[in-house]
């Protein structure tokens, strides 16, 4: 005690100018001259070691012994004084730098490959021309209260004419076309559009150019394509526009190659799913003014100085008038006007921000346990603290000091997660559903970059200043009264570690519920019935032009010789043909009435999804007939106006009676089409496992010929085997005819659920990460608390405490943490987790099995991590841990 006021006394006046020391205190001069000779043993030059024991202690550049002079620093030379003596610190404790910088690393990773994937889905510039101004238009139906996502080209034309809120609006129309003529068969999807849907979104073609009005016109053969296909089929040549191309057996002139990179795709729209590489103009005439079918989308740009606001408002307006005008066809039906960032990112917005917030409560975690980590090195310096307080350093300098160490600490920390972010991104990739994210859309830039910095930075200061400040209350005689005991340290340091394993305790907790719900949503998903047997079934889609089965009679004798082909293949037991596959096509939906039953009011008719499907479908896909029967060889070769509907039609509009030979109309076609109902299947799930199980009825080929069909093979050996044979039949029939989307039915059923496993693999890795740091967390302050208890250990097995005895005392501690911190997280989970509501299927957000399960859990967890240092503390010898200091 007397050095410490001795120095303090005589150093305290020396601190912010020159001044000369006459002689030092022997008991400080001891104390440096074994500091310099551990820097010795460390591998320092005499002279440097003792510099480096001298500066360890003071707000000095340099002390020379018996004459020494103390300088004070300006700011930036304190500041670099600062940073040298935190490196020195760093790089003399490397065990204890490496397992901190590791957990910061593992936080600032994680947050950066979450929000690299934020930013290019959510805040990245979208690539056209005034993007915040776009926005794209659909109808809905207010009776039916859902979104159609498509329009009908009369109203289209309609809007287009008499809004005044848009500088531009574009229609355009999803399509496959057959390529042939420049290498193997392929089909390309494709898009129908007006000709300024480029000037709208700005893109200008790379070579070559777009389309212009007289474009427009019928007749006009010219395409223009994308990069990927200009490289793929054209060897990435100049020459290829001006190129006359075969599409769907029609001469097509290329007259411009788009830019890398530009796509024009809504995936919740589209009719192909996919992105088209291939572009046509759209002519709308007066014809298409009719009031039939709806089957375009469309996109505006917003005139300067309008508001979304009062764009829905005009739209409002002129769809109302049209419902006026037109009111068998759109009595009902009004205008949906959408921003295309929101559009665009509507669907995965709310996993994505879900996924942020997950990751920032790890980061969360993190700090958390590197805050104990400092709390439990800072003990281990207060003496080091008190003596440089002593010789004049106020708590201001100490304070800043330790959070210079910490905010160096955090940025390497930073660093080494920006390098792990690296891979992480990768992985989401490679884990991410198909057009949600890609390699070209995620990567480090700017804004990546201050991201990090910032949160390196900001985590510095959240896990740095509560130890430093702690650290920094030095009181002299306490000080050395602990030293000379060798307690834990103080009880507000004991509060401040216990504190902060309640916090760890109650993030995990809340995390790991979240992922919990996830992932109990996710298995009732997977444990829906899509109403038919996936296992086993091949699938391939062939789309046949118009130019050469130009008729009805020539589309169905295709489809037929095709299905009799394929069923001679060995290995086949089962082959059919659908218009829209499940989980792979939007299909189409129309209106009805049932045959004998009053008109129905405009607007109020009855309302059905469609397919077409041969007499095999159902006995291939495993679909069951509840009642009747299903289609016929010959019916599924001439027009015999019969049809098939599934239970939920069944339930809806005959509650209480039997379809069977109930006549309704489907107005599929120009007039209302008479079918009598032969037969009811089960239902089975085309768009999602969670959406509404829709009405459905099923014409055969004869009734509606498409052209577009996909043929279902249901296989005793691998589905994916019988492809290339699948491919070889159709080559035959047709050598320039190309096949599409050959893939398992498991694979289409495994891609419907892609997002919201996608959300629950991240979420759930998200969250065991955040139990392992929270389990090392316990595990390393219980560890602490038994190293500074270890002579309060002693007196109390000296004085008869039984082993058993010890192991209880130091669980029981850990423990009653541990419930304290599950108690405030199970509060915190209750009013977290209601955003995750949206998310979850056949779940509640409050599911108390969940919210059981997962403390328990964490309780389990907690007891190992308290029982390993308890075990360890219940095996000490008291004579040794008697003279522990």
């Amino acid at each position: 005690m007397r050095l410490l006021n001795v120095l303090s006394a005589r150093l305290r006046a020396l601190l912010g100018r020159e001044a000369v020391i006459g002689d030092i205190d022997e008991e400080l001069r001891l104390h440096l001259e074994m500091e310099a000779e551990a820097n010795v043993g460390r591998g320092m030059p005499p002279e440097e070691a003792r510099r480096a024991a001298l500066r360890s202690f003071g707000n000095f550049d340099s002390i020379r012994d018996r004459g020494y002079e103390v300088r004070g620093g300006g700011g930036l030379e304190t500041l670099a004084q600062d940073v040298r003596y935190a490196a020195r610190m760093l790089v003399n404790r490397p065990g204890f730098t490496a397992v901190a910088a590791l957990t910061l690393a593992l936080g600032v990773g994680a947050n950066t490959a979450i929000f690299s994937v934020v930013e290019a889905v959510l805040l990245r510039d979208l690539p056209y021309r005034h993007a915040s101004r776009v926005v794209v238009l659909w109808e809905n139906n207010r009776i039916a209260d859902r979104e159609h996502n498509v329009i009908n080209p009369g109203n289209f034309l309609d809007w287009r004419d008499q809004a005044k809120s848009f500088d531009e609006m574009a229609g355009y129309v999803d399509q496959r076309y057959n390529l042939t003529g420049a290498g193997d068969p392929e089909e390309v999807p494709s898009q129908l559009v007006t000709p300024n849907l480029f000037s709208l979104l700005g893109a200008e073609a790379a070579l070559g150019r777009t389309f212009n009005a007289k474009d427009g016109v019928a007749g006009q053969d010219v395409a223009v394509i994308s990069d990927g296909l200009w490289r793929r089929r054209f060897g990435g040549s100049p020459s290829a526009v001006g190129r006359v191309i075969s599409l769907n057996g029609r001469n097509v002139t290329i007259i411009g190659v788009m830019p890398p990179g530009f796509k024009w795709f809504i995936p919740e729209n589209s009719l192909t799913g996919k992105p088209a590489e291939l572009w046509r103009p759209l002519t709308l005439t007066e014809e298409m003014r009719q009031r039939h079918g709806r089957f375009m989308s469309a996109a505006a740009r917003l005139a300067p100085g309008v508001s979304l606001a009062q764009a829905r408002a005009e739209m409002d307006t002129i769809a109302a008038r049209l419902e006026k005008q037109y009111v068998d066809f759109n009595t009902g039906w009004g205008a949906t006007v959408v921003p295309l960032r929101e559009q665009l990112a509507g669907e995965i917005k709310p996993a994505l921000l879900v996924l942020l917030g997950a990751v920032g409560f790890v980061l969360l975690i993190a700090c958390v346990n590197v805050a104990n980590l400092l709390l439990a090195r800072a003990t281990g310096r207060h003496k080091e603290i008190a003596i440089r307080s002593a010789i004049g350093a106020g708590r201001r300098r100490i304070v800043r000091q330790l959070l210079t160490e910490s905010l160096l600490l955090a940025l390497l920390g930073g660093a080494l997660g920006l390098l792990l972010s690296r891979w992480c991104v990768q992985a989401l990739v490679a884990l991410s559903p198909a057009n949600l994210i890609g390699v070209d859309q995620v990567g480090v830039n700017g804004r990546i970059l201050v991201f990090t910095l910032g949160v390196s930075i900001l985590t510095g200061m959240i896990f740095g200043l509560a130890p430093a400040l702690e650290a920094s209350r030095i009181n002299l005689n306490d000080t050395l009264k602990e030293s000379s005991r060798g307690t834990a340290g103080s009880s507000r340091g004991r509060r401040l570690r216990d504190a902060l394993i309640v916090a760890e305790v109650g993030l995990a907790l809340v995390l790991l519920v979240g992922a919990g719900l996830m992932i109990r949503s996710f298995l009732r998903l997977q444990g829906v019935d899509p109403g038919f047997d996936a296992a086993n079934l091949l699938t391939l889609r062939v789309s046949l032009p118009a130019a050469k089965y130009g008729e009805d009679r020539q589309v169905v004798a295709f489809y037929r010789e095709a299905v009799a082909r394929m069923r001679t293949l060995p290995g086949v037991t089962s082959v059919s043909v659908v218009s829209a596959l499940p989980f792979a096509d939007l299909g189409a939906a129309t209106d009805f009435t049932i045959q004998g039953r009053p008109e129905p009011a405009p607007g109020q008719e009855p309302s059905t999804d469609v397919r077409v499907a041969d007499e095999a479908y159902f006995r291939t896909m495993k679909i069951p007939v509840l009642a009747g029967r299903t289609f016929t060889e010959q019916e599924a070769i001439e027009d015999r106006k019969v049809v098939v509907v599934n239970e939920a039609l069944a339930r809806t509009y005959f509650p209480g009676e039997n379809p069977i030979g109930k006549t309704i109309f489907v107005h599929m076609k120009d007039d209302p089409y008479p079918t009598e109902i032969i037969g009811v299947v089960g239902d089975a799930r085309y768009k999602a496992l969670d959406g509404e199980l829709r009405p459905m009825v099923y014409w055969t080929p004869p009734q509606l010929a498409y052209s577009s069909m996909t043929f279902v093979l249901r296989t005793s050996v691998e589905p994916e085997s019988m492809g290339d044979d699948a491919r070889r039949e159709i080559l035959a029939i047709d050598k320039d005819q190309p096949v599409s989307d050959v893939r398992t039915m498991e694979s289409w059923l495994a891609d419907s659920v892609a997002r919201t496993r996608f959300g629950t693999l991240l979420l759930g890795g998200f969250a065991g990460l955040a139990l392992l740091l929270a389990a090392i967390g316990i595990y390393g302050v219980m560890s602490h608390s038994v190293a500074q208890r270890q002579s309060e250990i002693g007196v109390r097995m000296a004085l008869g405490a039984r082993a058993w005895d010890v192991l209880l005392l130091v669980i029981r501690q850990g423990l009653a943490l541990v419930l304290v911190g599950v108690a405030l997280g199970l509060i915190g989970a209750l009013a977290l987790t209601r955003v995750l509501s949206s998310l979850l299927y056949g779940v509640s957000a409050t599911d108390p099995l969940t919210f059981a399960a997962i403390a328990l859990l964490l309780m389990a967890v907690s007891w190992i991590a308290c029982y390993i240092p308890a075990r360890r503390a219940a095996r000490v010898d008291p004579l040794i841990a008697m003279r522990y200091d």
